[in-house]
């Protein structure tokens, strides 16, 4: 179903910005000098020169594993690694990939001629645009301690980083402020967002590149439709059971009251007729008449006459 206000491919193409993952892919791996400034402001570090600088690098240990495809793969000339992915939607698990993806890069680095002890520093950098954790802070850097004493670092050399995009006038420099500023598509005016602005358009100019992401964004849009046509006839057997789940675990509890309900009744009633049996016996034994009794009881003659002989 297509909305009035859905914009055309041609149009989407237009209003792209650099926080879009096609568009940030192709601007850093066409200008690694763009990347390792990116990667020296967002890590407050110094990079010499840049060895290995690729987007939609693909990385598989074997025909089994679940492979990845890292937005931004980035090598400098110590060997470091870096991947930069450029997260858009608010997602989960973002933990979970990072500790994957480090272990990736740690056996391609492996798989390179390497071993344990030539293992450099990695990195895995999320540009969010939203709060990744929840806590409000613009910046979360992970690193290995020892939970006996937080001041003792394991020392491997992973670090994992998230940006919060959305505060940034909150980032601990101006040039991240001014970055992550452009990034939410706020106007944003320095010597580096002045090029990222053109690098952008400079993409879109591209024709080849404009008609490679219209494609892969209606290969994207089939595919999302046939995994949701997969998924639905298992999303409404699931909700099936839970709703007779449900019915069923009402069923049981009003069976359960009526049950009791009833349970109390019998109960009661052979309360009361014992009562009125020991009553019956009490007056008999008084010697008073029975149709007296059998009156004041309520019990028939006959009762009261057994009562009497037994």
């Amino acid at each position: 179903m297509s909305l009035k206000n859905e914009l055309t491919p041609a149009e989407k193409w237009n209003s792209l910005t650099l926080a879009n993952n096609f568009i940030f892919c192709k601007v850093l791996e066409e200008n690694p000098d763009v990347s390792k400034k990116i990667l020296e402001m967002l890590l407050n570090i110094k990079i010499d020169r840049i060895e290995k600088n690729c987007s939609e690098y693909s990385l598989k240990t074997d025909f089994e594993s679940h492979g990845v495809r890292f937005d931004v793969y980035v090598k400098d000339g110590t060997g470091r690694c870096f991947d930069i992915e450029i997260q858009t939607s608010k997602v989960t698990k973002l933990a979970k990939r990072a500790r994957y993806y480090q272990g990736l890069m740690d056996v391609d680095n492996i798989q390179s001629g390497g071993n344990y002890e030539s293992l450099k520093e990695s990195y895995v950098i999320f540009l969010c645009m939203g709060d990744a954790f929840g806590y409000n802070l613009p910046v979360y850097t992970f690193r290995y301690f020892a939970l006996e004493d937080k001041n003792i670092e394991m020392s491997d050399g992973t670090v994992n980083v998230f940006f919060n995009a959305s505060m940034y006038d909150k980032m601990q420099s101006e040039k991240l402020r001014s970055f992550f500023k452009y990034l939410c598509g706020k106007t944003s005016k320095d010597n580096f967002t002045d090029r990222l602005s053109a690098l952008v358009e400079r993409v879109k100019m591209n024709a080849q590149w404009r008609h490679r992401y219209m494609t892969w964004e209606q290969e994207m849009r089939i595919q999302a439709e046939e995994r949701a046509q997969e998924l639905a006839p298992v999303i409404a057997q699931e909700l099936a059971k839970d709703i007779a789940k449900d019915m069923a675990s009402d069923m049981a509890k009003n069976m359960a009251e009526d049950m009791a309900n009833g349970i109390a009744k019998n109960l009661a009633k052979e309360e009361v007729e014992e009562k009125t049996l020991e009553t019956a016996r009490k007056m008999l034994s008084k010697n008073i008449p029975e149709d007296v009794v059998a009156e004041c009881t309520g019990l028939k003659l006959s009762e009261v006459n057994k009562l009497m002989k037994g």
